[in-house]
């Protein structure tokens, strides 16, 4: 039996033929049908097309049409240009998947702001040993006061060192690192230190 029907959208063959060949999620697929649907199917190349209207012809939830949207632009499947949506034509742009920042780009800019950390990690040292000839070139010197961890991590590094560095005090009196612990030297006599952090005086 046939029969006519009076409600259908006119989608060129070329379109069908690439849309057949490329990879789309069930999600991204319902997504492009409603595209062609709200555009060629009004004989308009591009319309704006709320997130709301592919949720209530899709049953897709909102978020979901968010993220399929932002992938298919990535893929250059979709075009957005400005607040109107549209089928990128020029089939050769379609892309697999979204393009990405190589590894090595990414590893890098990891490994410079790494860089950066360590750079005035070592200012602050160098500042507390005494010694300018430590400090990297071109290191902005920062004006932050040095934490505890800070300061004692620098003294038990140059401890034993031949050279002038700042020495903690407790009262007035010198302080020695032993056994993972603080000593106080109180008359010739080692006290284990249990004081706060703010009582000790780095010079």
């Amino acid at each position: 039996m046939s029969y006519f029907m009076k409600n259908y959208i006119k989608i060129p063959n070329e379109i069908l033929e690439v849309l057949a060949k490329t990879k789309l999620s069930n999600y991204e697929f319902r997504y492009v049908w409603v595209l062609l649907r709200k555009t060629l199917g009004w004989n308009k190349k591009s319309d704006y097309i709320s997130n709301s209207q592919f949720v209530q012809a899709t049953g897709i939830k909102k978020w979901s049409i968010s993220k399929i949207q932002r992938r298919l632009i990535g893929r250059k499947i979709v075009a957005k240009i400005g607040n109107k949506l549209r089928l990128n034509l020029n089939y050769g742009e379609w892309l697999d998947k979204p393009k990405k920042l190589p590894k090595e780009a990414t590893t890098l800019k990891r490994v410079a702001n790494l860089s950066d950390k360590v750079a005035n990690l070592d200012t602050k040292v160098a500042n507390l040993d005494g010694h300018k000839e430590y400090l990297p070139k071109n290191t902005k010197q920062t004006k932050s006061p040095l934490s505890f961890k800070e300061l004692a991590d620098a003294y038990k590094k140059h401890k034993k060192r031949k050279r002038s560095y700042k020495k903690p005090y407790f009262r007035g009196n010198e302080m020695r690192w032993s056994q993972n612990k603080w000593w106080v030297i109180e008359n010739g006599e080692w006290l284990e230190f249990a004081g706060q952090e703010s009582e000790i005086e780095w010079k």
